[in-house]
């Protein structure tokens, strides 16, 4: 690792397994939120109609972030969870590689893209998806590079899908 990663994983993986309802609360945000968030998403596409098009477009850019983007780094990339590297342990259970946060670059490429047609909503997934990241941190199967590259990748991954299909518009 290097020193970003040794201080901030140290940091937040600190935070866990020092209390019954800590360790409830990462495990929540890192393991749940996200779908909390797909809730609230549902909520607002099933509110505002007329852009249901656009939230799916949206869900689409998430889950293409998620499992082509992310799938893709790891066939070439392979870099072990921390809790399997470092031996050390660990609030869940995930043994593919790690690099980079499916989580964080589903939540990051979703919010980007919701970004472009409903701001207020697309701030509160952007600090979801930094929660989530943390919490996966703080949880043992991240280190901080996989969850700030995740955050960089999907929203790229956003930003393409939105120039792409407005070009097709």
């Amino acid at each position: 690792m290097n020193w970003f990663d040794d201080y901030f994983f140290a940091l937040l993986h600190g935070l866990a397994q020092k209390s019954a309802v800590g360790d409830l609360l990462i495990i929540f945000f890192g393991d749940y939120f996200l779908y909390v968030c797909l809730a609230i998403v549902a909520f607002f596409a099933w509110r505002d109609r007329k852009r249901i098009r656009l939230y799916g477009l949206a869900v689409i850019s998430a889950l293409i972030a998620r499992f082509a983007v992310c799938e893709i780094i790891r066939l070439f990339y392979h870099r072990l969870r921390p809790f399997i590297a470092l031996g050390i342990t660990h609030l869940f259970t995930d043994y593919a590689y790690s690099f980079p946060s499916g989580h964080t670059i589903f939540m990051f490429a979703l919010a980007t893209a919701i970004y472009y047609f409903n701001k207020k909503l697309s701030y509160f997934l952007f600090a979801s998806g930094l929660l989530i990241g943390l919490a996966r941190v703080a949880g043992g199967v991240h280190y901080p590079s996989d969850v700030l590259g995740g955050i960089l990748l999907g929203i790229l991954t956003g930003i393409t899908i939105h120039l792409l299909s407005a070009k097709s518009n």
